[in-house]
């Protein structure tokens, strides 16, 4: 049990440090447009968007791999998790100048990248019957 929550905990506060490690990438990409109270430019924004959609596959990835069994489950908890804090970030910003598309961008992307992630763990697998079999 400990274990599982571990794979899942884990993976998601990965996640979070790994999203938050982008911020000095973002700054010297797009010199001046993450500063407090300025909203980046579009580009900016879908750079950001890209780097946690390679992040989110990786780190659910991450959660599949250290599951003890039922990788799927895991990587379900995973997305959960994330989704909920994902909607809990996006609604006291839903309000302010950033364009909607981004928040709505992320929360998304959060599962598709959660289910590549997961499909990435499993290899060479191959077949729908196989992966649902193990989910």
């Amino acid at each position: 049990m400990l274990k599982s929550i571990a794979s899942v905990v884990g993976a998601y506060v990965l996640s979070i440090i790994l999203v938050l490690a982008t911020d000095p990438l973002l700054s010297r990409l797009f010199p001046g447009e993450y500063e407090t109270g300025h909203v980046p430019s579009d580009a900016a924004l879908m750079t950001s968007t890209a780097l946690f959609i390679v992040i989110s596959i990786l780190c659910a990835w991450v959660c599949a791999r250290l599951a003890p069994i039922r990788a799927g489950r895991h990587v379900l908890w995973f997305f959960i998790i994330g989704e909920v804090m994902g909607i809990a970030a996006t609604i006291p910003n839903w309000s302010e100048n950033w364009p909607h598309w981004y928040w709505l961008s992320w929360l998304l992307s959060w599962p598709v990248s959660c289910w590549l992630g997961l499909l990435f763990s499993r290899g060479g697998e191959q077949g729908s019957t196989h992966m649902a079999s193990h989910a």
